[in-house]
């Protein structure tokens, strides 16, 4: 069951790598970034032990369940608005990065809010399935995604226009203090564990969190590739001037596979499968924690029918997702995205810290029960 856990983790790492997260980053490539990414795995480790270690206090629980162990209902209730609003916010940035992408790189004639339409369509029906169904989904997405992931990666790597050079520039500007901005955006890729507050429901009981070491490991050299390759590929200067910058590296990469030559369509196939998957997840998880508001909810990961309150609850994310959407502007949506990113640093840190505190309140009260 630890695979579980592992898509979790990376479907936010790769996913997020390679929509915005690099653009602020080498927006402050000669500011704080390069320290931002150096110190992130450090963050991302301590939390991700916070956070499974809490929850291993809770077997079978998400966070709803959580919560109602302490507090009354009311708390539980705004709490989880709260986390459904931030979530679904994550999502929505995600599939709607993408429809500016493929109406960009892809088909410059298409309608974007046609296109945005579908998408929404398309992740609000799946993330009415059950917890269950979702995980295989995930597994299924992922297993396909990492090889050509990774294939895209060695690709770039590999690139004749790389320039070790430029990378080795930016890479001196290490002694700068980090920004709030880069290191929102750095530690960003280590918050899949998050994931697990809802998720934590389908593990058995005596699961245990296995080589938990080893995951920040593995998400700070994506990192690193994610933040120097373009740079290596565009320069230091001519980087600054793309969005979406590994869109704009994998355009640059030709291939010699018969009719597949440029690296682009290969990079966009990937991507519309990650972007779909992280904003299904994201929403099923929105769905389930709005869920817990309604009275007599009952909680039941492996439902064999999706009940109509989620298809309510999915109707509602698509419209006010795409009536948002109709009004913000691309210049709008990057400086929104921002200070989500900062907002969601806090808010983790705080989510994280609050389940941290219940597990020792939990350990507290089993000693006093067998000590008496």
């Amino acid at each position: 069951m630890n695979r579980y856990f592992f898509y979790n983790y990376f479907i936010v790492c790769f996913t997020n790598l390679m929509l915005l997260i690099p653009y602020f980053l080498t927006s402050d490539r000669y500011g704080g970034a390069v320290i931002s990414i150096a110190l992130s795995p450090i963050f991302g480790y301590i939390f991700l032990y916070m956070f499974t270690s809490s929850l291993s206090k809770f077997p079978g629980k998400g966070l709803p369940e959580i919560f109602s162990l302490f507090y009354p209902k009311w708390i539980v209730n705004i709490v989880m608005v709260y986390k459904a609003i931030l979530i679904g916010i994550a999502g929505a940035l995600v599939i709607s990065t993408y429809a500016v992408i493929i109406t960009s790189f892809l088909n410059p004639n298409a309608n974007q809010y046609v296109m945005l339409m579908l998408l929404l369509l398309i992740c609000a029906y799946a993330a009415t399935r059950s917890t269950v169904s979702i995980a295989f989904i995930l597994e299924i997405s992922l297993v396909l995604s990492l090889p050509v992931i990774a294939f895209v990666m060695y690709k770039t790597i590999k690139n004749p226009l790389m320039d070790w050079d430029a990378i080795h520039v930016i890479a001196n500007h290490v002694d700068h203090m980090p920004t709030l901005l880069s290191f929102a955006c750095a530690t960003f890729v280590f918050t899949g564990y998050l994931n697990m507050g809802l998720f934590n429901r389908i593990l058995p009981p005596n699961f245990k969190f296995k080589y938990i070491w080893l995951y920040p490991i593995i998400a700070f050299v994506v990192l690193l590739i994610t933040f120097f390759v373009p740079i290596g590929i565009h320069g230091t200067e001519t980087v600054a001037h793309y969005i979406f910058l590994w869109s704009a590296t994998a355009d640059s990469t030709r291939m010699m596979y018969g009719f597949i030559e440029r690296m682009l369509f290969v990079f966009l196939i990937v991507l519309i499968n990650l972007s779909l998957t992280f904003t299904m997840v994201g929403w099923h998880m929105v769905i389930e924690y709005i869920r817990t508001i309604i009275p007599n909810n009952v909680v039941n990961p492996d439902e064999k029918k999706a009940p109509i309150r989620n298809y309510i609850i999915a109707g509602s994310i698509i419209i006010i997702t795409f009536v948002i959407m109709l009004r913000v502007k691309d210049g709008q949506m990057l400086k929104f995205s921002s200070y989500f990113l900062i907002f969601r640093l806090f808010s983790e840190t705080l989510t994280t810290t609050w389940i941290f505190i219940l597990s020792r309140k939990k350990v507290r009260k089993y000693e006093k029960e067998a000590a008496s």
